[in-house]
């Protein structure tokens, strides 16, 4: 087996603890998202960025995570692995105080009710990043890697 095939079946098979919660139960990898998204239940959501966090995986894997003010309330939203969205940062802006869409789905997951993000786009429609594709792929171990 390669390398990054290795690494690949390693993430998909790792389960996440929020870093801040380490002794609760983990929910799992936000990397299963082929499990977790499904394009047929996604909707949108509108809000603006309230914080963002990192969000550590058993393996140490880090992975970005914001929480969106919305009409509804505040909903923590599930982005993808820190290091993905450090080489997107120029393609959109994930910082405090900005609008966005995400278009995604909420999962309860072991009790935990996440919304993992399949697309972001922000309030002019000038951003936008895809995060998994509509088969749930992400895009990071997928074509739209950033080498």
């Amino acid at each position: 087996m390669t390398a990054a095939l290795t690494l690949l079946v390693f993430l998909f098979s790792a389960a996440a603890v929020p870093a801040s919660a380490a002794d609760q139960t983990p929910y799992e990898s936000v990397t299963e998202s082929a499990r977790l998204y499904n394009e047929e239940a996604a909707r949108k959501i509108t809000g603006v960025i309230q914080d963002t966090r990192t969000v550590t995986l058993k393996d140490g894997v880090s992975f970005m995570q914001m929480d969106v003010k919305t009409e509804q309330g505040l909903v923590p939203v599930h982005l993808a692995p820190v290091w993905y969205m450090e080489d997107q940062s120029n393609l959109f802006d994930v910082n405090k105080g900005r609008s966005v869409t995400v278009l995604g789905q909420h999962s309860d997951v072991q009790g935990q009710q996440i919304f993992v993000a399949a697309e972001l786009t922000n309030e002019d429609e000038h951003q936008h990043l895809r995060l998994r594709h509509p088969s749930g792929v992400p895009a990071w171990v997928g074509s739209e890697r950033v080498q």
